[in-house]
Formats: C-alpha cells, structure tokens, sequence
C-alpha cells in the first residue's frame, strides 16, 4: 500500500511540467502564461508567444488553458526550495523569510534589465541565463506585440475568439486577431477598426478611449526586443 501511493503522489507531481522545459505537445512554458516552440532536439526556441488574458500555458493540448491549475510552469508567489524569497512577477520578488509563504511588505524589485527566478539563488538575473518564473497579467496586452503570424497563433493557442494585437498607438493597437475554425482548423486574421478607435482587450470591441497596452509602447516594444531572437 505504502509503495502504490509513493508510485500515485509521484504521477501526480510529474503531471505539471517544468519551467523553460520542452514538453510532449513540443513547447516549453518559460512562465504562467509565456511559451515557445521546441526544436527537434527539444530546445526551446524562435519567438516568444503568450496566452490570451486569463488563459495558462500547459504541457497538453490545447497549449492554452484557462484553468489555473493545469498551468504547466508555476512560479508566482511560491518561495524558493530554501525558503527565502518568491517572484511575484516578472522582475519583482518578497522575502519568504523562512516560511513558506512571502511577505507582503518586505520585497524588492530586479530592475527592468533584469528577471525574478526562483532557482537563481541572486533572486534576479538575466533574462538571457534565467527564464521568468512569473509572469503577471499585467504584461498581456504588451506581449501581444510577439504576435507575428495570426493564424500560427490561434493554432496554437486552439481558442476561438478576439485577441490584441499589438501596442503601437497609431498602428497595431487599432488591430486585432480573430481567431476561428473552419472544417475544425483553427485560422486568425488580422483585422483594422474603424477610424480613429482602438481595440479593448476586455470588452472584444472598437472604441474610442486609448487602452491601457496604448500607453507605454516603448517599454513594450522594448521589452520584446530583449526576449524575442
């Protein structure tokens, strides 16, 4: 008996798969709600794509999940094996100050250059060294710039729907992608709105208020630019 439940606690821990760690359905989730593709020799590489707002990247398929638990790379709010600190994005982090469970008044914050890992032992790194443990919904709309193809996208993320497109004020951010199936493929296409209105993330349509992506391209864009290839 005690054999057969060490064997069962063991299947359900390798359920959820690693961070930045290829997996079955051929990509590796580099945080909650990022992922990329894998090569043939099962490495992660090319751009970096994200999950709907609200949805998880898992190690089945579909890629994205909007069940909490089936997210396949957790690191938010989870202290270190040693106890001292917990990401609580993607480059800001909380003591942990022996317990398991993080402050929330004692943290800190990495720098922009800079990404919160739980198992770098300096707490920040290198996105270049270290993947992102966690990754907030805040930073949805912004990655949405990493969008290049938008029917590669929905057969990815295999959920029908309107998503942003990108966060260029005067070009991308009155775009979105409308994914759809036909004959049960998944396609997307990128459509423009009308005059001067902007896409709204959260209510799927055009209006004339500037969205929260909108404001700050530049460190969006330049966000990208460090993780992107």
């Amino acid at each position: 008996m005690l054999r057969l439940l060490i064997v069962l606690g063991f299947y359900i821990l390798g359920c959820r798969a690693a961070c930045n760690t290829c997996n079955a359905n051929g990509v590796s989730c580099i945080s909650e709600t990022e992922f990329q593709f894998c090569s043939s020799a099962s490495e992660p590489i090319g751009n970096l794509y994200t999950c709907p707002t609200g949805y998880y990247c898992t190690e089945s398929t579909p890629i994205c999940s909007s069940v909490a638990s089936s997210a396949g790379c957790t690191g938010c709010n989870t202290c270190s094996s040693d106890n001292r600190f917990a990401c609580t994005g993607r480059n800001t982090f909380a003591l942990c100050l022996g317990t398991s469970t993080p402050s929330t008044s004692i943290g800190g914050s990495c720098g922009t250059n800079y990404v919160c890992n739980v198992g770098n032992a300096n707490i920040c790194g290198s996105p270049a060294t270290y993947a992102v443990s966690c990754s907030t919904s805040s930073t949805s709309d912004c990655d949405t710039t990493a969008i290049k193809n938008a029917t590669e996208y929905c057969q990815t993320i295999q959920t029908a729907g309107k998503y942003p497109y990108g966060g260029d004020t005067s070009t991308t951010c009155r775009q979105y992608v409308n994914c759809y199936t036909a004959a049960g493929i998944f396609y997307g296409n990128v459509y423009t709105c009308p005059g001067l209105t902007y896409f709204d993330s959260t209510s799927k349509l055009c209006t004339t208020q500037t969205q929260a992506r909108c404001s700050d391209t530049v460190s969006c864009l330049t966000l990208n630019n460090r993780l992107l290839p």
